[in-house]
This record gives structure tokens, C-alpha cells and sequence, in this order.
């Protein structure tokens, strides 16, 4: 990588304050050239952290070589927005929740900056879905990087999904919605859906129905160069487009259409780290119930 480090961060960082003016001390003294979101710039010299002579922009600069996400699993996902198609890679710092996308602590922040710098990292291409719909236009940022759900209105009854891959007739979801997930979205709305877990790097895509009216439909794995088409009927005149969490209100009728994008997310995590201890460090896979007494 080179000498160019662009930080993304969630204004959630007060009990941080510390820590991040001790990197961008770090940052500066090891010869780093370093922009700040002004989102986070802002929010921190409004706490009195000193960035140490970082500069801000809107936009990641052309020249990064490392883009820092410093939040949980949203924030890191508003930083491969930042990226965009670039595919600079992002590593995930994590002061959030669960962090399934994020590799380290803060305080462990400067020592992976240094295994980076090294090589001595694991940098995971991940799958981003590409939304096509007259409705939708592309100043929207029409990609995912966990899910693209199609949804009923909050006060609306079921809404029925017809659904086409590769162009042939698959079925029709009667349900609140279907969400179809990348690998890396398998343990986000996906899996409280009762959708399949997925490995993440693997080439596929998930679909799984939202409460569906009806017991002959269950969550679905295909290739991941599937191409699907959707249709939505409502008994209202509108029906909600979700995008990582952003939602969109679109027209009944509309047809939607997802494949995969033709670029990735370019993920940093260390060589120790692992689909497996991921799984049983966030999610307590296997872990043994107390007993109930």
C-alpha cells in the first residue's frame, strides 16, 4: 500500500477519544499522509482531539491505499460507499456491536496498520449486489454490500414477489418480503430471517422470504452469477426497496432486477482470523446452554 490512509468513522466515539488522538499521533510521526471524513473530522474537534494534521474530504482521495473504518458493521458499510468501485481495501476497526465485518479493536489498530504495511494480512474480495429499476437511479448508489430486500409497507398486508432467475419462472412470494443476500450478508437480516448461513467469500447468492404466508417456500442458495428478476404486487400502491438499510419507496408493479456487481468489497482481516472463530466468537456457535434448573 502506499503512503495514502482515508478514515471513515461513526460519531459514536466517546468513549474513544483517547485512543483515535493516539493514532492520529501514530499515523503522523510514521510518515502517513491521512484524510478524515468530515463527518468524524468534525465530530472530533468538537471533542478536542488534535488529527495531527490530517486534512478532510468528501470524497476519498484518487491516491488512498487503505481506507480505516472506525464503528461497527453500519459504519462499515458506509465506508465501501466511500470507496465506492475503487476497491481500496477497508479495514474494520471495531468500537460497535457484534462487528462481523470489522478485523480488530481500536487498540489493536496500529499493530495490523504495521501487518499491513508488512503483507503479513488476508485481503477477502466480497460480493456486492447491483440493483437495476426505472425507479432507481444510479446518484442513488444502487449496490449492497449485505442485502437487497424487497418489503411491504409498515401498514400494508402481505405483498406477493414473483420472482424469475436466469430469465425462467421460479415462484411467487406471498410473504412481507424477500431478501436476497450476499455471502457476507448470510449473518445480517438474512439469518434473523431464518435464512442459511453462508461462508463468506463463497460465490452464491441467498434468498429468504419474510414471514411467507405459506409453508412450501424455504430460504434458497444460488449461483452467484444468477440473475434475478422481481415483480411486486401490493395491496397498496407502494412497496419498500431496501439497500443495506436504505429504503426506497417504490410504485406497485415495478420490476426489479439483481445480479451480482462488477466490482467488490475489498475487506482487510488478519491471518489469525477465521470464518470458524468468527462464528463462535459473535454468534457463540456450539456454545452449551446453561441448565435450567
Amino acid at each position: 500500500m502506499n503512503n495514502r490512509i482515508s478514515i471513515y468513522g461513526s460519531r459514536r466515539q466517546d468513549a474513544y477519544l483517547k485512543e483515535l488522538a493516539g493514532l492520529f499521533s501514530f499515523l503522523e510521526g510514521a510518515g502517513f499522509q491521512v484524510t478524515v471524513h468530515p463527518k468524524l473530522a468534525n465530530y472530533l474537534t468538537d471533542k478536542g482531539v488534535d488529527l495531527s494534521g490530517a486534512d478532510m474530504s468528501l470524497r476519498m482521495p484518487e491516491d488512498t491505499g487503505l481506507v480505516v473504518s472506525i464503528g461497527g458493521d453500519g459504519t462499515f458499510m458506509r465506508a465501501a460507499r466511500w470507496v465506492g468501485k475503487s476497491e481500496v481495501p477497508i479495514l474494520g476497526v471495531n468500537t460497535g456491536h457484534l462487528g462481523f465485518l470489522a478485523s480488530c479493536a481500536l487498540d489493536e489498530t496500529i499493530d495490523m496498520i504495521g501487518a499491513i504495511c508488512r503483507g503479513d494480512v488476508i485481503v477477502e474480495r466480497r460480493m456486492m449486489l447491483r440493483v437495476q429499476c426505472g425507479s432507481l437511479l444510479e446518484e442513488s448508489w444502487p449496490y449492497a454490500l449485505n442485502e437487497v430486500a424487497v418489503l411491504k409497507e409498515e401498514s400494508a398486508s402481505m405483498i406477493k414477489i414473483r420472482t424469475n432467475i436466469n430469465g425462467y419462472f421460479l415462484a411467487d412470494y406471498r410473504a412481507d418480503g424477500l431478501i436476497v443476500s450476499t455471502p457476507t450478508g448470510s449473518t445480517a437480516y438474512n439469518l434473523s430471517s431464518g435464512g442459511p448461513i453462508v461462508e463468506p467469500t463463497l460465490d452464491c447468492i441467498a434468498l429468504s422470504p419474510v414471514a411467507p404466508h405459506t409453508l412450501t417456500v424455504r430460504p434458497l442458495v444460488v449461483g452467484g452469477g444468477s440473475e434475478l428478476e422481481l415483480t411486486v404486487e401490493s395491496r397498496t400502491r407502494e412497496f419498500r426497496l431496501s439497500l443495506d438499510g436504505r429504503s426506497f419507496s417504490l410504485p406497485a408493479g415495478e420490476r426489479v432486477w439483481i445480479k451480482r456487481a462488477g466490482f467488490s468489497t475489498m475487506l482487510v482481516r488478519r491471518k489469525d482470523s477465521n470464518f470458524a472463530t468468527i462464528l463462535r466468537d459473535k454468534l457463540l456457535w456450539n456454545a452449551s446452554s446453561p441448565d435450567v434448573r
